[in-house]
């Protein structure tokens, strides 16, 4: 039939299995697409019944988070429900996860599913076959439960019983559930917990050659550590989700809204790691979380003087309230907001490499080619020695610390310092490493891009891209490879091929930032460019002198320090200058987004925080 009881005019199936099929169709009578989900002709009428009582009880719902169900009847014995069509795509495809502005949606994601799983919860419905396709994205990557066939209502509220479904699907099957144990909350829960390690991983917790197998796995069977499948995930984010596989009911957070709770408390850690790492996240992305609200409402709130150069490629960061830029031979270091003089960190020659900053540790390098670990009080943690100077930024991941160095060697370190490997470039490493992709990425100034395999070091492949000086950054599935003769290529490390070309005609010192679907970069030149990242099409410019600063975006506006001594602050859709500040002497450290501050370190030693009065 084509149009199901004189409405509903079915368009195209989008999917089948053993108890129903799914049309996409059209509601005539209101004029919206919808999914239309039909019971196969064999399904027993006992349990059409039994599937009838559920969509009643699933249609009560109201939740934003829960896809809508607007219809139920039957026809042709056929029963049938009529539901919203979500047309975004499955909840995995957010994944894997990636350290930077990227990543955090998969967690907002996350919470939003937590919080659709409460309500459903507390009015007495599991869902009981979570997978990442049941959990469906909007067009706008808002999260929506779906696929209630297996749902069931619990001991409390149901008044019937089920004989004859499937129990769920084993790649996210809780260990209760693949033993025929009566279920609770906590296992979808369980089942959540494996759809999110599918999606921040690549993979499931488990693999095997047969259901059986997997099954076994869930039950017996500890899943492997997430570090391993993804370096790039943080320390808390990866514990956090293996306390959401714990084999105990028990031992799993207690309710969805607990659960939730958790994840918001990791989300914010992982945030403020963005703003502790040079260049906003292990995939330097440029993008922060968040900055001012109003920036054209930006005055000095504070300043602070510090002994030394702010010399490229310096940047401040922030984390825990505190602030450290490099200056002279020192790490100078100060509590904020207010710009409060802490206990500086001693070097053994200039610091101008970005630091590291986690919650209880600071890394950073000189040009006598040290890597200085301390904790917060001063006390060193160890030192790693290069053969030559060091102008890049250590990165920071939960197994290893990466540092580049002018030595033309890249190496991986343990967090207690032991060297694990060094790889050997064969130029200047002047920037700091790229993780994207699974793969760790150096450039050197001999022109070739390597990348390597995080955890052993191993060359996967190499590719000849030109000099570069300035950190790549990694989003929307790209490299984003900015020359020093200012070529920007922008590069699939997957495929290996570059999509795009960009010539911005200037020497490139500035490392790009790269966010919300567009490029912008800015050189020697006096031009700021915006590209589109798929293309590489020009979508705006502005005249601003020469930048030698990183950029930063964050909130919708583009920050752009000059040598100049200016400081600006785009509309970054439009290219609308927004503010401007002046007077500064020359910048080449990158500007500072953070919450509703700016804080800029001018070449001369002078640290600013700007702020709305």
């Amino acid at each position: 039939m084509d149009v199901l009881a004189g409405r509903y005019r079915l368009i195209e199936p989008i999917g089948s299995g053993g108890m129903a099929e799914v049309w996409r169709a059209r509601d005539e009578r209101v004029g919206r697409e919808v999914a239309v989900k039909q019971l196969h002709a064999h399904v027993h009428p006992l349990e059409r019944e039994r599937f009838a009582q559920e969509v009643r009880a699933l249609a009560a719902l109201s939740h934003p988070g829960v896809v809508a169900i607007y219809d139920l009847g039957e026809e042709e014995g056929r029963t049938y429900f009529v539901m919203e069509l979500v047309r975004g795509g499955t909840f995995d495809r957010l994944g894997p996860f990636e350290s930077g502005v990227e990543g955090l949606t998969a967690l907002e994601a996350g919470l939003e599913v937590l919080a659709a799983l409460g309500h459903l919860h507390d009015r007495g419905i599991l869902h009981r076959d979570l997978t990442p396709r049941n959990i469906l994205l909007t067009e706008e990557g808002r999260p929506k439960l779906m696929d209630f066939g297996l749902a069931y209502l619990t001991e409390a509220t149901r008044h019937f019983t089920r004989t004859g479904y499937t129990l769920g699907t084993p790649q996210y099957m809780a260990p209760e559930q693949a033993k025929g144990l009566s279920l609770t909350p906590a296992a979808d829960l369980y089942s959540f917990g494996a759809v999110l390690y599918r999606t921040l991983t690549g993979r499931p917790p488990f693999e095997g050659e047969h259901d059986q197998a997997v099954l076994y796995q869930h039950v017996y069977e500890p899943p492997r550590d997430p570090l391993e499948l993804n370096p790039a995930l943080p320390r808390p984010l990866a514990a956090w989700l293996l306390r959401m596989l714990e084999k105990d009911p028990g031992a799993r957070p207690q309710s969805a809204a607990r659960a939730r709770r958790e994840l918001a408390a990791v989300l914010e850690q992982v945030r403020a790691e963005l703003a502790g790492t040079a260049r906003a996240g292990l995939s330097r992305s440029g993008h922060y979380p968040a900055g001012p609200v109003r920036p054209e409402r930006l005055e000095v709130a504070r300043e602070a003087g510090f002994e030394g150069e702010a010399v490229w490629p310096a940047e401040p960061v922030v984390r825990a309230g505190r602030l450290v830029v490099g200056g002279g031979a020192t790490l100078h270091h100060f509590r904020v907001p207010g710009l409060e003089a802490a206990a500086p960190f001693p070097a053994g020659d200039e610091v101008t490499a970005a630091a590291a900053l986690t919650e209880n540790r600071v890394y950073f390098a000189d040009w006598e080619g040290v890597l200085r670990t301390r904790d917060l009080s001063g006390k060193s943690i160890f030192e790693h020695r290069t053969r030559a100077e060091v102008t890049a930024s250590p990165l920071v991941t939960a197994r290893r610390v990466y540092l580049a160095g002018r030595d033309g060697y890249l190496y991986a370190l343990t967090p207690a310092g032991e060297l694990e490997w060094a790889f050997e470039a064969g130029g200047h490493l002047s920037a700091g490493p790229t993780l994207y992709r699974g793969m760790l990425f150096a450039a050197s100034e001999s022109g070739w891009l390597f990348a390597l395999e995080p955890g052993s070091g191993k060359l996967v492949y190499k590719v000849e891209a030109g000099p570069i000086h300035a950190h790549i950054p990694g989003a929307g599935g790209l490299l984003v490879l900015p020359t020093w003769a200012g070529e920007v290529h922008a590069f699939d490390p997957l495929e290996r091929e570059v999509l795009w070309t960009y010539d911005i005609e200037g020497e490139l010192w500035s490392s790009p930032a790269v966010g919300e679907g567009r490029v912008y970069v800015a050189g020697w030149s006096g031009v700021l460019y915006a590209l589109d990242l798929e293309s590489g099409d020009e979508i705006w410019t502005a005249e601003v002198g020469r930048v030698t600063a990183g950029l930063s975006l964050a909130g919708g506006v583009l920050y752009a320090a000059t040598e100049a001594g200016e400081v600006l602050a785009f509309d970054a859709a439009s290219g609308r200058e927004r503010w401007r500040a002046g007077g500064l002497g020359s910048v080449q450290a990158a500007p500072l987004p953070q919450g509703p501050r700016l804080y800029v370190a001018a070449l001369e030693g002078k640290l600013l925080e700007f702020g709305e009065p």
